[in-house]
């Protein structure tokens, strides 16, 4: 088990790895260049745990256990103690300067969910597009009633009471893991908080991705909905309008898309990569 300090306990990011990303440096730099407080943790096959320690001498570096990434993504929160939020950040992925505002949000010992705005960028890191979000998380449960996902992993960040509360991440799912766990909060009335709309995080669209895989991502997301027993059985206004409202706010978002891809969903986007 590692302690973190006393001035590092603000923030533990877990990032699954096995140790190849060409991006897992710039990734590093980006959790490290944070404007607060936070630790770091890698986890990794373990025989690349050796070989990462010593090209991140700063960094803790936990043998993943086995059965996939949000089995990993548990290796690391459960590998340290100490912490008050938690977030995951995958090997190819930005964490950027503003995450300070969600974090500004997540320094309570309740339980809540904080997020903000992510943008795609491509291999090269420029930007492609960026993630829908609810602006108004009274609408999430509404959103979700409706297979609308409000709040995504990216740029998200989960007090230590949510997973004490909720416990750990689904490891038998293999794409929609964190999809998961986030509605399973929503139903259990955990609150969430929009902290800003302007760009936490990034996330890097690239070849070999797990999002390439769509039947079998929205499969799997389709379980997720039934087994939280999300779908509505009847479609009311204040669904109608809470449908309106995450469109309009994400105007601009749909623009960049159907600028770039043309008239598609965002599960297809991301399946579609840069």
């Amino acid at each position: 088990m590692v302690s973190f300090s006393s001035e590092s306990r603000q923030l533990l990011v877990v990032t699954p790895t096995l140790g190849q990303s060409p991006w897992l440096g710039e990734t590093i730099a980006s959790v490290a260049a944070l404007p607060f407080p936070c630790a770091h943790v890698l986890v990794a096959p373990a025989a690349a745990v050796e070989g990462l320690a010593a090209r991140f001498p700063n960094l803790r570096v936990v043998a993943e256990p086995g059965g996939g990434m949000y089995a990993a993504i548990n290796a690391g929160l459960a590998a340290v103690e100490g912490w008050r939020a938690c977030t995951y950040i995958n090997d190819d992925d930005l964490l950027l300067p503003r995450m300070a505002d969600v974090m500004a949000h997540a320094r309570t010992p309740k339980a809540r969910i904080v997020y903000g705005g992510v943008r795609l960028i491509n291999t090269q890191g420029r930007r492609v597009g960026a993630i829908p979000i609810s602006p108004l998380p009274s609408l999430n449960r509404l959103l979700y009633a409706q297979r609308t996902e409000p709040v995504y992993q990216h740029g998200t960040v989960i007090t230590r009471a949510v997973v004490e509360r909720l416990g750990a991440f689904d490891a038998s799912l293999r794409f929609c893991g964190d999809s998961e766990f986030l509605a399973r909060a929503c139903v259990a009335g955990i609150p969430f908080v929009c902290a800003t709309k302007s760009v936490v995080a990034a996330f890097r669209l690239r070849a070999g991705q797990l999002t390439k895989d769509l039947p079998a991502m929205l499969a799997e997301h389709h379980i997720v909905y039934d087994k939280h027993r999300l779908p509505a059985e009847r479609i009311t206004l204040a669904h109608r309008r809470a449908r309106l409202v995450f469109r309009l706010a994400n105007l601009p978002v749909y623009a960049e898309r159907i600028a770039r891809y043309g008239f598609i969903g965002f599960g297809e986007q991301l399946a579609r990569g840069e």
